[in-house]
């Protein structure tokens, strides 16, 4: 099961990675912050973003191997 949600993961990554970082963004904004809208796009770095969707989406053991 683990070796499964690591691939998911890499998929996912690598599918976050081909996106613009606006692209990333609203991604960002839906899965890890909720109801918050203030955040701005030039102030986030997309690896950061890209890690922190795939922590909210699987956990952070699999977001420290993968993203």
């Amino acid at each position: 099961m683990s070796e499964q949600k690591n691939e998911q993961a890499k998929q996912m990554v690598k599918g976050l990675r081909g996106q613009s970082k606006a692209q990333v963004f609203k991604v960002w904004i839906q899965v890890c912050l909720g109801r918050v809208h203030n955040a701005k796009v030039g102030e986030q770095r997309k690896d950061w973003m890209i890690y922190d969707i795939i922590k909210a989406q699987f956990d952070k053991e699999v977001a420290d191997q993968v993203a």
